[in-house]
């Protein structure tokens, strides 16, 4: 069984523990990096990166595409796309792994699913988007395709520097995605680690001091969150919305219970084995050992 796993950093924690989580299955792993990606359309298609056949591969493992533009971004989606319909499986799925990246079809997923989420609203209209932040309050705004953290602003109504702000956003992204932002008395959120519909655990990701953002990558801080059965139900069921293999899903803690505010689906897995000591790649491997080899492809 070969099997390549895609990453732009073959230093990176979760890349390197899921090369040695598939080793120790006698799985045929490897890094590949879709930089070197290359697709033939001649009398017949075929798909390579770095000299690799991608259609002699058993599986594909998504842990970072990587990207240089919008078109590169495309090229790589519908190269995954292409091997999926010949029969290649690829986790997560290019159509879970686009869902869980735009923050707009994850809100409409989590919805649709009767999951309990922030108030949300998109908009190309600087008018509209006024009117959002007024009735809201306070709001986050979020890249669409944002990731790690980066470019998260907290606006409020009435602060005529957020307005500018609020102005530049639409401007500069053509968009605008705003989450109605819920204060909590400890600056924190919840990611719960899901592989194949288990939460294998969850962690608290709490905000640097003088800080509201929790994410790892800005400084946050990992430590135990207990399993509660509504923690299990709600990331389980986000899970399963957005239709991923593995994924991290955010969750925050509310006066009216937990709701779930992003689902990652090429999430990092340092942080919970460093709060937890679970190596959730173990259960990835796992996953694509039994359906991809011994029970035949998952597509």
């Amino acid at each position: 069984m070969r099997v390549a796993i895609i990453v732009s950093d073959p230093e990176d924690w979760t890349a390197q523990s899921l090369l040695a989580s598939f080793l120790k299955k006698g799985v045929d792993a490897f890094f590949l990096n879709f930089s070197d990606l290359f697709a033939d359309i001649g009398s017949i298609q075929s798909f390579s990166c770095s000299g690799v056949d991608l259609l002699h591969l058993d599986a594909l493992l998504v842990r970072d595409l990587g990207r240089r533009g919008p078109g590169d971004v495309a090229f790589r989606f519908e190269t995954l796309q292409a091997l999926q319909e010949k029969g290649i499986a690829i986790i997560n799925s290019p159509q879970s792994i686009a869902r869980a990246a735009n923050k707009f079809a994850t809100s409409r997923a989590l919805q649709d699913a009767g999951i309990a989420t922030p108030r949300t609203a998109v908009t190309t209209s600087f008018k509209e988007a006024l009117r959002v932040l007024h009735d809201f309050k306070k709001a986050v705004s979020k890249p669409l395709f944002g990731y790690k953290g980066r470019d998260i602003d907290l606006l409020e109504d009435g602060i005529e520097a957020d307005l500018v702000r609020l102005k530049s956003i639409v401007g500069s992204q053509g968009l605008v995605y705003l989450q109605e932002f819920i204060a909590i008395e400890t600056p924190r959120d919840i990611r719960a680690f899901v592989v194949d519909g288990k939460v294998l655990g969850a962690i608290y990701r709490l905000a640097p001091p003088g800080q509201w953002i929790s994410n790892l990558a800005r400084g946050g801080r990992a430590a135990a969150c207990p399993l509660t059965e509504e923690l299990v139900e709600k990331a389980a069921k986000a899970a399963s919305a957005v239709g991923t293999v593995y994924c991290g899903v955010d969750l925050l803690e509310t006066a009216h219970g937990l709701f779930v505010i992003e689902v990652n689906g090429t999430p990092s897995g340092k942080g919970i084995f460093q709060a937890l000591g679970v190596d959730v790649t173990q259960a990835i491997a796992e996953h694509v050992h039994q359906n991809c080899y011994l029970r035949g492809p998952l597509n």
